[in-house]
């Protein structure tokens, strides 16, 4: 059942065994994985359905350190979060990004990728994926030849990302959730404050405001935080009633341990052989990126390393009506027929001149010049941080100051993994690699906004000096506070996190479904 928060009485309170706080990508997987389980379950939206200003402008904070999108921009606060605008890129974390690597600081998560597993295959439906086999063997047919020949085999190796159609979970699920006779969906719902026994071992009730002045109030058995890397922190840090530091703050590590990745072009090679080896079929079922083989990253004491190897784009960033006929392309290969049909159409129609130049640039063009596009970890640094700052927004909770911190490990890995992408590309007479004037200076920052892939902020560890929650996502010293979503990762790795955020969410309803009463 969706219903709008503002049409309730004042002061309602409303009892729940579940609370999950945030419909986007972990909260909607979570809320969709409970939908006819023998448990009351409340999810709390923020937003609306639809885009609204006023409710956006509560993500709004300050961005300082390495440049970043800013925070009311890089998020959407409505119902489906923001899988209402990412690019649909998948792929799990590798077995290497679960292990405690000595040469990174504060490495190493509570599970194993074999853990994993079992959600990641159950999480491909969920997104509307392929089948559970990201190997470079497996989609070789899919890949440039530059890529899959021996470029992708060293040093270096080939890397599958599956493509998403991209999945609108607030689309795609929101009549599953309207429909359940065990959800209820409160929209333009905001939690305000988390009430604690005089303990702060279990949470009794939430406060909710919204916009219009309402009050009202969920007693839950069971909270779950699903906000994002940055909201998560933000709501246990001002939740200051019974803990003046915040709660799961008893070790000052909420907010620390900002992850993003950098992505940006870094450099470019020019070629000595056909420029058509740079191309791939027209699927849009997989993007093939480069690695570093994770053996060289141990030697070489760096961080996870992948780039993205494509024909220049003179124009730089998509037509918006080439990105919307690659979207409609990925979802009528799978046989689906997006909601949002006519708009796509639309895009496309309306921008035909776009639209043609980048099919030209992707499927015809003979450049002989490719970008090397990062997209690379940052390792878990604490003074990479989310914190609060004076300022407070429409509903009384203060705003938060983004740090975002580079450490020396970062740019070395970006460097040296560029060197060896562009040794491989001489030894094996591709052609040369022609660095950026950014990353030769020593102290580079990376420019652009980041990828919008905030972790780690609330991070995992089965240590309470070293970690908010535990091995599923339960809150330190709380007994019914949980936290989903990539603000749990000790480390981020170098791909994309929605399908982790969706597995993560998968194995918490499997323990929540089977927890006690």
């Amino acid at each position: 059942m969706l219903i709008d928060a503002r049409t309730l009485p004042e002061g309602q309170a409303v009892d729940a065994d579940l609370c999950i706080v945030g419909a986007g990508a972990a909260g909607i997987t979570l809320a969709r994985e409970l939908v006819g389980q023998d448990l009351a379950i409340v999810v709390l939206e923020s937003g609306g359905l639809d885009f609204e200003p006023d409710i956006q402008a509560l993500y709004a904070g300050e961005t300082v350190g390495n440049p970043s999108a800013p925070l009311d921009e890089s998020r959407l606060r409505f119902f489906g979060g923001t899988s209402n605008h990412w690019m649909g890129y998948c792929r799990p974390l590798d077995p290497a990004d679960f292990a405690e690597r000595p040469w990174i600081p504060h490495s190493g998560w509570p599970l194993t990728r074999a853990e994993l597993d079992p959600f990641y295959a159950r999480a491909q439906s969920v997104l509307q994926l392929q089948d559970y086999d990201y190997t470079a063997a497996r989609w070789a047919a899919h890949s440039p030849p530059l890529l899959a020949g021996p470029l992708g085999q060293g040093r270096l190796q080939a890397t599958v990302l599956q493509q998403s159609p991209p999945t609108r979970l607030g689309e795609i699920y929101r009549d599953a959730l309207a429909r359940a006779g065990n959800v209820r969906v409160l929209l333009n719902a905001n939690l305000v404050d988390i009430r604690t026994d005089a303990a702060a071992v279990r949470v009794e009730e939430l406060a909710v405001g919204c916009l219009d002045g309402r009050r009202l109030a969920v007693r839950p058995k069971v909270v779950v935080l699903a906000c994002g890397g940055i909201e998560n922190a933000r709501i246990l840090l001002n939740a200051r009633g019974t803990v003046p530091a915040g709660l799961g703050n008893g070790h000052g590590l909420v907010g620390r341990f900002f992850m993003d990745h950098p992505a940006y072009d870094a450099a470019e090679i020019l070629l000595d052989v056909d420029p058509a080896v740079a191309r791939g079929p027209a699927t849009q079922l997989i993007d093939t990126t480069l690695a570093l083989d994770p053996e060289v990253e141990r030697a070489e004491g760096l961080g996870r390393f992948m780039a993205y190897v494509f024909p220049r784009r003179d124009g730089g960033t998509e037509a918006p009506g080439y990105r919307a006929l690659r979207d409609l392309s990925r979802a009528l290969r799978r046989g689906q027929v997006p909601e949002r049909l006519w708009q796509m159409v639309g895009a496309v129609v309306g921008d035909l001149d776009g639209t043609a130049g980048d099919l030209w640039r992707r499927f015809v063009a003979r450049s002989q010049v490719l970008t090397v596009r990062l997209h690379t970890e940052t390792v878990p640094h604490p003074a990479s941080r989310v914190s609060l700052i004076a300022e407070r927004d429409a509903l009384g909770l203060q705003r938060v100051r983004l740090d975002w911190r580079l450490d020396p490990i970062d740019r070395c890995t970006i460097r040296r993994g560029l060197e060896i992408l562009g040794e491989e590309v001489g030894r094996l007479g591709i052609g040369r690699l022609r660095l950026a004037d950014w990353v030769q200076a020593p102290d580079f920052a990376v420019p652009g906004n980041g990828s919008y892939h905030h972790m780690g902020t609330t991070r995992m560890s089965d240590d309470p000096r070293r970690g908010v929650v535990d091995r599923d996502g339960r809150v330190h010293g709380m007994a019914n506070l949980y936290v989903a979503g990539s603000s749990v990762y000790p480390t981020g790795g170098a791909v994309n996190p929605t399908l982790t955020i969706a597995a993560l969410a998968l194995r918490l309803g499997d323990r929540l479904r089977n927890r006690p009463a």
